[in-house]
Parts: structure tokens; sequence; C-alpha cells
């Protein structure tokens, strides 16, 4: 037995557990990030629970008014559940500006474990802007550097191409799919994991500020160069 001792991984040198996050809004260059509450819900209906696009991967939906809408959604306000955060999202210039235009999720909070699952949904106003680009660095900042967190993970239907496309960009490492993970609207969905650990952030987050510079867009705001050409350039 002492000829072949057991491995075991690396003692974690932190031992302190994650945090929740607080009721204060996060708020960048381009967008703000208030916690959701009833006066976000219509602008959040008409900008993206109204366009039955952004349903497709969902579990529920679409809805066909803003009363079925908010009764969807009140429940989840109500219960003030320390598992779900949700973030109205409104960008702070442009023709929305000061609307809510996407919803941020945090959920399945394991505070021991300091692990925690982000999920985005936003309305064609915000899909593939430099604000949508910022939520991401703006939870990502407050996930690692404030509430401790050392795993912040991301899932998707193996089937959503861009879903999939968005979590590489912003550096997530895809890890496997779960295969007939669960039934949504009675189909199959199979599902893909992806993480950014603790020891990845300051990489990524040297790749979301240099992509956010003002100097990475030309005059009529198309970007120079796309956060995978700068991860390349970084290492």
């Amino acid at each position: 037995m002492a000829n072949n001792p057991r491995t075991l991984d690396a003692v974690v040198s932190n031992p302190n557990p994650a945090l929740l996050p607080g009721p204060e809004p996060l708020t960048g260059q381009h967008v703000a990030l208030e916690r959701l509450t009833q006066n976000h819900l219509p602008d959040l209906y008409a900008n993206v629970g109204s366009h039955d696009s952004t349903w497709t991967w969902l579990s529920e939906g679409p809805f066909s008014t803003a009363a079925d809408f908010v009764h969807w959604l009140n429940p989840f306000l109500e219960k003030k559940s320390d598992d779900l955060v949700l973030y109205a999202v409104l960008p702070l210039s442009g023709p929305s500006k000061g609307r809510t235009v996407g919803l941020a999720s945090l959920l399945e909070a394991r505070l021991t474990d300091r692990i925690i699952e982000l999920g985005v949904w936003f309305g064609p106003q915000l899909q593939r802007t430099t604000a949508g680009t910022e939520v991401l660095f703006l939870l990502g900042c407050l996930l690692f550097e404030k509430l401790n967190y050392r795993r912040v993970e991301w899932r998707c239907n193996a089937l959503n191409l861009a879903s999939k496309k968005a979590a590489e960009r912003y550096g997530f490492v895809y890890e496997g799919t779960f295969r007939q993970h669960q039934i949504v609207k009675g189909r199959n969905r199979d599902s893909c994991w992806y993480s950014i650990i603790h020891s990845e952030w300051p990489m990524c987050r040297k790749v979301f500020e240099k992509w956010l510079e003002d100097g990475n867009f030309d005059e009529q705001r198309r970007q120079r160069s796309r956060m995978e050409e700068i991860r390349v350039s970084l290492r």
C-alpha cells in the first residue's frame, strides 16, 4: 500500500465560499444591468418576448400577449430564490437607451463549491452588439473578482449553434454533451456544457477589454478585430 500512494487533486488554497450577488446594479460603458422587477416586464415583452424566434430554445413560450408573459414570469419574481438572480439589460445609448432589451440570469449557485451557471436572453436590439458583449464582461468581473466563484457554467441545446458559437467567442471551454438530458416541448434535448474557470478569467478579461476598446471599432462601429483573433494575439 505504501508503494502505491493514492493520487489526489490539488488542495484548494481559498476555502471561502462564493457569495450571492447583491441588489446593486452593474454599469459599464455601453450597458447597465438592474435586478429585474415588475417595472421592466412591459419592455422585456415588447423587445424580447414578443419575438417568437427568441423562444425556440426555451422550455416555455412563446406567449401571444403581454399579460400571459407577465403571468409566466411573476412566480420567478415573487419567489425571490437565492437559486435564481435575474437582471434586466438596458443599453446606455442608442434608440433603445434605458429600455429593457434583454435578460441575464445567474442560477444553480453552489456556494461551497463556488460554481454558478450564467445565461442570457437577448432581443434583436441587443444581439451582435457591443452592449451585449459587455453584459458578459460585467458578469464575469462580478462573479470571479468580487463574489469568489471559481467556475462559471454555460449550458445550451446541442442544436443551438448560435449559443455554442457565442460561448466559445466569450472564452467558455466546451466540456462535453449530456445526451438525452431533457425533454423540452415534447422534443429530445441534448445539452452542451461549457465553462470558464477562475484561472482562465484573467485572459478572458484581457480579451474582453481589448475588444471593447474604442480603437477596435471604425467610424461605423464595425469591429476591427474579432475576439477570437485578439485571444490568439495575446497567447
